[in-house]
């Protein structure tokens, strides 16, 4: 029996500084009331994601929820995400408010994150840099 795996390969997640910053650096920006998204190509057949939740957020199991959701929706719905690029995801003081609040749970996060890279997406076959998303089945 062959079942998915339930999490984000470590290949798939941003973790060394170097690549934050390469990213924060040189990405391009997509700005929506929940979060700033930072992209940029990475050279590599998937995507990778990075999270990054200030302090200010909420306690630490608020700002490990909100990780754990958006890496959960990237992992479901990689096929949406367009393949090839390191995308940082900056969650803002909106999303904190309504997080807090419980106005905002796994699907309008969804909703957001899958407009984001539908966005993504856009931008770059606008700027002539596309790249196909799924694999071709004959």
């Amino acid at each position: 029996m062959n079942l998915e795996r339930a999490f984000l390969k470590k290949e798939e997640r941003l973790r060394k500084k170097a690549d934050f910053d390469r990213v924060f650096k040189h990405g391009d920006v997509i700005q929506d009331p929940f979060f700033v998204v930072i992209y940029i190509d990475n050279g590599l057949p998937f995507s990778r994601i990075g999270i990054s939740v200030k302090k200010k957020f909420g306690k630490a199991h608020t700002r490990n929820r909100l990780r754990r959701l958006i890496k959960e929706i990237f992992r479901k719905n990689k096929a949406v995400f367009p393949r090839g690029y390191d995308i940082l995801f900056i969650a803002r003081k909106e999303l904190s408010d309504s997080f807090r609040r419980n106005e905002v749970g796994y699907h309008q996060l969804c909703e957001k994150l899958l407009k984001i890279a539908r966005r993504i997406d856009e931008k770059q076959e606008k700027n002539g840099n596309c790249k196909k998303n799924s694999t071709e089945v004959n």
